[in-house]
């Protein structure tokens, strides 16, 4: 059949997928404008709705149209839960850790149903007779039709809810004042409540009605809601805008695929936010203001206890243990693991503890290291200065474009990051011409250096793996020294300045927006580093590796370890390393539901992190033993 033959089947697709991208999306426009949470969690209840569906099904025989009875109440209480235990909590933290723990909320639902089903694909037969019908002498999916018009139908009566009801003027009412809204009698609790519950609802909703056309997996639906959230976001709160823009992006997605760029056609929704953005930041939401401890990094550090001292003793030493002492080979793993990953943490901390700006895409320049290196090696061989020197340019040239344009976002750097990890990883996969696609690039080789008067040494990670390891250990050592003098350096003074309060800071002459760009490019070299390092261990690398749940392990070793603590990218790394590690052969999955349910009550209750606590534990102790010192050279007077 010839092209325009096929229109209007390309054209059908589109509106089916527009449809349940609208679904999806409307649950998210309805929790975004009361509480401003980017509830990307509801990926996972879309991929649970298709799970629950395939169950009640496949498994236990009940009828297709009888399955929503279950889905739907399941979906929306659980939707609920997290909504008022988790978000609610979190919201007085600021807009970002909101964020953070909806991707952890995705990302342990999706682990879990990986857990419980395993990584095959399952499929849902559908029950509507005849499989197609023919509209316009094209044959189409009778499924997909049927899920049109579903589809048309949910969103009139969303509409209504949102205009005509008491519980939709509540909603709008929170939405536009939320102060104002409670001094005149509505009740937060309860309207967010079913706010979250319509939410879960439409999500699991869109799960069953989509089970019967697509093999479902359970990570299937967070390419899914990033573009929800997309939706909702341009759309902001408009029930037809919504669906009008979901409509229009399914059609230009159906359209592009079939006639221009194929999997391209996933950066669309993307690009198009980036572009709106750059025009008006506020399309993002309100700006994020970081609350993680009400004291300031001045104030923690004029009071730093004495023993913290021993603990840039024992780092040192603890890196070396394993080139010193004969142990056994996992510890020289674990040791250039936690290496390269601490510089890529440390990346992080830069931005996020001193700057307080939360970085989703250093997983993205971790990437770029990690590409740049990998086809740099394999066109000209393993020379260490080519190299790490390519790697550190190319992550710093695309740092500098992508902080230029984050400064134009203003205080929106999560969603802002988020977004371009996203599109990093899109391109990746399909620039295969580069990066070799979803195949990766194998056989990236070992580094080599050739020093005058000492020779050629190699760096193979498997021919001389202490050689690699001293080798992690050195740049490792270097990159912590160095961010260290740049904290303590002027510039470093100036970076929390602009931390502790931006508009004072500029006032002041500090040039803020300058300044953000430097630090913004500062952390992608160090970030692109790490990644290079990473290539040379790891000898094979594809997208997958490098994808925004890469970004979100960055944040939470952060922030398990302590955001702002010199230490604590390398405590967090080390601890989910190892835990990752010691849950693997359980099951793969596990770690990352351990992580991710830290990182929430790491959001709610340790805002310092695991340092933060070992600090306030030990803290105690060596004040107790320092007042017993002193009672004792007193003689206890």
């Amino acid at each position: 059949m010839t092209p325009s033959m096929l229109l209007p089947k390309f054209l059908f697709d589109g509106l089916f997928v527009g449809s349940y991208y609208g679904l999806i999306a409307l649950g998210i426009a309805i929790i975004f404008g009361v509480l401003k949470v980017g509830d990307v969690a509801q990926g996972g209840l879309f991929v649970l709705g298709g799970y629950l569906t395939y169950t009640l099904v496949e498994t236990l025989g009940l009828g297709y149209f009888l399955s929503p009875v279950i889905v739907v109440p399941v979906t929306a209480v659980i939707s609920l839960m997290y909504g008022t235990l988790v978000y609610r909590k979190i919201r007085e933290h600021g807009i970002a850790p909101t964020f953070l723990a909806a991707v952890s909320l995705l990302l342990i639902i999706q682990s879990l149903l990986a857990i419980g089903y395993g990584e095959r694909v399952k499929t849902v037969r559908s029950p509507i007779h005849p499989v197609s019908v023919n509209v316009g002498g094209t044959a189409i999916y009778s499924h997909k039709l049927f899920v049109v018009l579903v589809t048309a139908a949910t969103a009139c009566l969303v509409w209504y809810a949102v205009k005509k009801t008491k519980w939709g003027r509540s909603l709008r009412a929170l939405s536009g004042n939320y102060e104002i809204a409670v001094l005149s009698g509505i009740n937060p609790t309860i309207t967010t409540g079913i706010a979250f519950a319509i939410s879960g609802a439409l999500a699991g909703f869109s799960g069953f009605l989509t089970a019967p056309v697509y093999s479902m997996t359970p990570f299937s639906g967070r390419l899914t809601v990033l573009k929800a959230f997309v939706i909702s976001r341009i759309g902001g709160g408009s029930v037809p805008t919504v669906i009008g823009l979901a409509v229009m992006l399914g059609l230009s997605e159906s359209l592009t695929s079939a006639y221009f760029l194929g999997e391209f056609s996933n950066l669309i929704p993307f690009v198009l936010l980036i572009g709106i953005t750059l025009l008006n930041p506020d399309v993002l939401g309100p700006e994020e203001r970081r609350r993680i401890t009400g004291r300031s990094l001045r104030e923690r550090r004029s009071k730093k206890p004495a023993y913290t001292g021993y603990f840039s003793l024992i780092l040192p030493v603890m890196f070396l243990l394993p080139a010193i002492v004969d142990l056994p080979r996992y510890f020289t793993h674990l040791g250039v693991t936690v290496g390269t990953l601490s510089i890529a943490v440390m990346s992080v901390d830069l931005l996020y503890g001193y700057v307080g700006l939360p970085s989703l895409v250093q997983g993205g320049f971790f990437g770029v290291g990690a590409y740049a290196a990998g086809v740099i090696t394999l066109e000209l061989g393993g020379a260490m200065l080519y190299s790490l020197l390519g790697a550190v340019v190319s992550a710093g040239v695309i740092g500098f474009v992508v902080g230029v344009m984050g400064v134009r976002a203003g205080r929106h750097w999560t969603s802002f990051t988020f977004i371009v990890t996203i599109i990093f990883t899109v391109i990746a996969t399909n620039l295969v011409s580069l990066t070799g696609g979803p195949g990766g690039l194998p056989g990236i080789t070992g580094l080599t250096v050739r020093l005058p008067l000492l020779g050629r040494f190699n760096f193979n990670p498997f021919a001389n793996p202490w050689n690699f390891y001293l080798l992690v250990f050195a740049i490792f050592a270097l990159t912590y020294v160095g961010k260290n003098l740049i904290i303590r350096s002027r510039f470093g003074r100036s970076i929390e300045a602009i931390r502790e309060d931006e508009v004072l800071a500029e006032s002041i002459g500090i040039p803020v927006g300058r300044y953000k760009v430097l630090v913004f490019v500062l952390s992608a070299v160090t970030a692109g580093l790490g990644g290079a390092l990473y290539a040379h261990y790891m000898t094979y690398i594809n997208p997958e590796m490098f994808n925004f749940v890469t970004s979100f392990k960055f944040l939470m070793m952060d922030r398990i370890g302590g955001v702002g603590h010199p230490l604590g990218p390398i405590v967090g790394s080390l601890a989910v390393t190892t835990l990752e590690d010691l849950t693997d052969p359980l099951n793969s999955y596990l770690g990352q539901v351990i992580f991710s349910g830290t990182l929430i009550v790491t959001l709610m209750w340790l805002p310092d992190g695991v340092v933060g606590l070992a600090g306030r534990f030990f803290g105690r102790f060596w004040s107790k033993r320092s007042g017993a010192a002193s009672e004792k050279e007193t003689g206890g007077e």
